[in-house]
């Protein structure tokens, strides 16, 4: 009988189950206390997932749960199991033997079902929710306090202007920026889940799954006919939402281009890593990573620093 993935992987068993499942749940609690919306709490959970089990880690979720409920009530708590979700999936699918890149899609698509639920039953407080802390940039009491702090008149003018024309564009795109932030969230989970397996435990990841990204044709003709119907005026807020999200895919496609290509720099890990963050750190990197992705598709990019085929070792990666 083939052995399964999980037995095959090193690091199984490492720690005393236990002290591991109060561990994990008193450190997502913690994170999840600390920074909220924000906390990367595939970290503990998903380590629980892969040296525990499944059962371990979704006892010290729930123990989380609990600790949450005590201090900020049920409310609160279901927001922190949502938010524990891509955690106990990147793990379920590591120990699977389904890879990072495979749980970062399952992920995805379970808090995307949330917000897709979410946007459907209350809309108005999915929208409030962005608006509200925008408005309050414009109130007097702001306005007041960069006044004392020395902004003059007509900067302040030219500030309550462009608070006021965020305002409105936020109000139309807000489904896209949940789904955005679903993605964004996910992916800094895998990255520091990965940081981590890298240092203690490479044996679970697969080389180079992130480095090949590459999205199905469908979405450039998603992307090409979102942005003909922003010249139709009924159909410009869907338009603007579903551009929104698939140039945002296409960022993430781009990305992976550029990681392809610093890893292939010969030059220390360290310098090649202060390479990506320079691409990153450019203002216009969003624009550029997304029509780097787009044209991916039709350039594929990353061939151009592929070894010849008869040069490229079998026991290599598969793509």
């Amino acid at each position: 009988m083939e052995q399964g993935p999980v037995s095959a992987r090193p690091g199984t068993g490492s720690e005393p189950s236990v002290f591991g499942l109060l561990g994990a749940g008193l450190v997502s609690a913690l994170m999840f206390g600390a920074l909220g919306f924000a906390a990367p709490l595939a970290l503990p959970l998903a380590i629980q997932r892969l040296r525990g089990g499944a059962l371990s880690a979704w006892l010290a979720a729930t123990l989380a749960a609990a600790l949450v409920a005590a201090v900020g009530g049920p409310v609160v708590a279901l927001k922190f199991l949502v938010l524990a979700l891509p955690g106990l999936l990147l793990g379920e699918a590591l120990a699977r033997g389904r890879g990072l890149k495979r749980g970062c899609g399952w992920a995805f698509f379970t808090l995307a079902s949330f917000v897709g639920a979410g946007l459907a039953a209350a809309p108005a407080a999915m929208a409030e929710g962005l608006l509200a802390p925008i408005e309050r940039l414009r109130s007097d009491a702001v306005l007041q306090e960069l006044g004392k702090g020395g902004m003059p008149p007509e900067r302040l003018a030219e500030f309550k202007e462009q608070v006021g024309e965020l305002e409105a564009a936020i109000a139309v795109v807000y489904p896209a920026f949940w789904v955005i932030a679903a993605g964004l969230l996910v992916a800094a989970n895998a990255a520091l889940l990965r940081l981590y397996l890298l240092r203690r435990d490479p044996g679970w990841l697969e080389d180079g799954e992130f480095e090949r990204v590459r999205f199905p044709l469908p979405l450039v003709m998603a992307f090409v006919v979102s942005g003909a119907a922003v010249a139709l005026p009924l159909a410009r807020p869907v338009a603007y939402n579903v551009l929104l999200v698939v140039a945002f895919f296409f960022a993430l496609q781009g990305l992976a281009v550029i990681a392809f290509y610093a890893r292939r720099l010969a030059a220390p890990p360290l310098l090649r890593a202060f390479a990506l963050v320079l691409v990153l750190a450019n203002p216009w990197a969003p624009q550029i990573l997304a029509l780097l992705g787009l044209f991916d598709n039709w350039f594929d990019f990353r061939r151009f620093a592929e070894p010849p085929s008869g040069q490229r070792t079998p026991s290599g990666p598969e793509a």
